[in-house]
């Protein structure tokens, strides 16, 4: 395969064009001016960009890191000469991400290439994969030295043996490792200690079930004598009932014959004085002294009275005295009077009748005072004679009398209370009147020691019954014990079976690893002998011999020593060139159609040695295309001065 046209819009690349020619190219720029990201490009086009690959802390994901920084979408396209057709291939964004899209179109027809897919367009194109490709094909500065992949040392091996590439004793080894690994990886991981576990696991359940069963036929033992013992002591605290039921009804019975007779006594009490009925001891010696208070008073208003009267009988005297005199002296001048009247005219001496008539008058005048003392004297009459006396005083009741049979009440009447109360009190615990006469005997226990141990029987066989449930629900739970016999026998047949093929693979691991000293003994000497001739020629003949392990690392002898030595004792920049001729050799052993690039490969070469590389490179440029990328000068100039082509980027 040879690269005649890339087109990039690809991390700082915008719709950026390279047209390398055949053989060897030299492209100089600065640094950041795309050079790794034109390598990069050329891989993701072949090989495409994993969109699964994450962003993490200190490494940025291709997806992100080659996002076009024009913002534009991430997209290119490769034209190749293939098997004598120019091809072009297009990656651009797809549904399941950036990049995803692609097609391969003949140039010439623009029909698309039936053979050449997304996945194997890499493969197809230079012969190898991505892994391949990258620890072969493609040198970055600081970057050349190499580690084995599967796909890699399928490829060495196949120097060394028949040429079957599809074998790696890593990735087999690998393999048996991991299917090893499956069976038993440890002392606690694999299928053998899973085996291994599940069997113990179900040996301990059947185990446990054993011992459950027996926890369960002696817990079982005990419900039958426990349930005894509990009804004999309810049988027990019943007679106690009855017995106190009985003592019960008897105190029920005294307190209602005390009531009774309280009562009785009570009613048989005489009435108080109505004087006093209703009233306290202090309120009734108040109403006996305020009643001595008014019989007293009575009796002082009755004497009053009677002295009074006394006096009305002389004042009735007295009225007659005056009422008599009145009339005498009314008949005697007023009849004196009219004589001398009648007398005066009928003798003519009209002074008699004069006199008469002046003894009528002062008769007449004088009647008015008498007439007016006599009114006076009766309207005095009249009211003596109103006034009555004063009903005579009753007798004021005994207070004491009171006093003493209102303490005897009260005394009868707290003694029916507290009977009456005694009767509620013997009524509320369930007494009854009627008493049983049946003949009980008291038992041996206590009422209380009965129900102290009724409740420990009672707790016991509760604990024992839910114990016996907690077993039978344990040994459900537990399943079947023939089950886990047949389980426990199938997993036993099983474990003898990955034992016999653990005991295979580590055979298989042995025969494996004494194969692989074997191949080591004679490992790859085309890559040994192609490497060993690129580092003399690097090197001018310095190191013309060099080793390499199967993991790749080397071992090189100086001029004509026979002692090799680590190539981890050489300079660095010596380091650098020693496994560019092992990248070159594996390149031209591995990977022969494919186009090589170098990526500032030479930066830590001196001027001879770089001079050195420049001519190694034209002299391979004949067989593959090269593309090297430098930040240097030097090697622009050695390109004019020996007509290697230049593109400054």
């Amino acid at each position: 395969m040879k690269i005649k046209k890339m087109t990039a819009t690809f991390g700082a690349l915008h719709q950026a064009v390279l047209e390398p020619g055949p053989g060897l190219n030299i492209f100089p720029a600065p640094n950041e001016t795309g050079k790794s990201t034109w390598a990069a490009f050329l891989t993701a086009m072949l090989y495409g960009i994993d969109t699964r690959e994450r962003t993490r802390p200190g490494h940025l994901a291709a997806k992100h890191r080659y996002h076009p920084w024009s913002g534009a979408p991430m997209e290119g396209e490769l034209r190749v000469d293939w098997q004598g057709q120019d091809i072009t291939l297009r990656r651009f964004p797809g549904k399941s991400g950036p990049f995803t899209g692609f097609e391969a179109v003949y140039a010439a027809t623009g029909d698309p290439v039936p053979q050449l897919t997304a996945a194997n367009v890499g493969e197809a194109l230079t012969g190898g994969g991505r892994e391949l490709f990258i620890r072969s094909a493609l040198v970055g500065e600081n970057a050349a030295v190499i580690n084995t992949a599967p796909e890699l040392e399928s490829r060495i091996s196949a120097l060394a043996t028949t040429g079957e590439e599809d074998v790696s004793f890593t990735q087999t080894a690998r393999t048996l490792k991991n299917w090893a690994n499956r069976r038993r990886s440890n002392r606690a991981n694999g299928l053998i200690p899973q085996l291994e576990g599940e069997i113990s696991s179900i040996s301990r359940a059947l185990a446990d079930i054993e011992d459950k069963r027996r926890c369960l036929e002696r817990a079982q033992t005990h419900v039958p004598r426990l349930e005894e013992e509990r009804r004999q002591l309810q049988s027990d605290l019943d007679i106690h009932r009855r017995l106190e039921q009985r003592e019960l009804n008897r105190r029920y019975g005294e307190a209602l014959r005390e009531l009774a007779d309280a009562e009785e006594e009570l009613n048989r009490l005489p009435s108080p004085d109505p004087a006093f009925d209703g009233r306290t001891p202090r309120e009734a010696r108040e109403l006996a002294r305020k009643l001595e208070e008014e019989a007293r008073q009575r009796a002082e208003e009755r004497r009053r009275l009677e002295e009074e009267r006394g006096a009305m009988g002389a004042l009735r005297r007295r009225r007659a005295l005056i009422k008599a005199l009145f009339k005498a002296a009314v008949i005697l001048m007023g009849v004196g009077g009219l004589a001398m009247v009648i007398a005066g005219f009928v003798l003519r001496r009209y002074l008699i009748s004069y006199i008469g008539f002046g003894c009528m008058l002062a008769t007449v005048v004088l009647s008015i005072p008498f007439v007016l003392l006599l009114g006076g004297t009766d309207k005095k009459l009249a009211q003596l004679a109103a006034m009555t006396p004063p009903p005579e005083p009753d007798p004021v009741p005994d207070v004491d009398d009171y006093l003493r049979l209102l303490a005897r009440r009260e005394l009868l009447e707290q003694q029916a209370l507290h009977c009456r109360r005694r009767v509620e009190d013997w009524k509320s615990r369930g007494a009854r009147e009627l008493d049983t006469l049946e003949l009980l005997h008291p038992p041996a226990l206590t009422r209380e020691e009965t129900a102290a141990r009724l409740t420990r029987v009672e707790g016991e066989l509760a604990a024992r019954r839910e114990e016996i449930q907690h077993l039978r629900g344990a040994l459900i739970q537990m399943g079947n014990p023939l089950v886990l016999e047949s389980r426990r026998a199938e997993l036993e047949e099983q474990l003898a079976r990955r034992r016999t093929e653990l005991g295979a693979l580590q055979l298989a691991m042995d025969i494996l690893e004494r194969a692989n000293q074997t191949l080591r003994e004679r490992f790859s000497p085309a890559l040994n002998g192609e490497t060993g001739r690129l580092f003399a020629a690097l090197t001018g003949g310095k190191y013309p011999q060099v080793t390499l392990s199967r993991d790749l690392s080397a071992q090189t002898a100086e001029g004509e020593s026979l002692l090799p030595r680590s190539a981890l004792f050489l300079s660095n920049g010596t380091l650098d060139q020693l496994y560019l001729a092992l990248r070159l050799a594996l390149c031209r052993l591995t990977l022969p159609d494919a186009p090589l690039l170098l990526d500032d490969a030479l930066a830590a070469f001196d001027d001879v040695r770089a001079e050195r590389a420049l001519e190694l490179l034209r002299e391979l440029g004949e067989q593959r295309q090269i593309l090297l990328f430098t930040c240097h000068s030097r090697e622009a100039r050695w390109a004019g001065e020996h007509g290697v082509p230049v593109q400054p980027l």
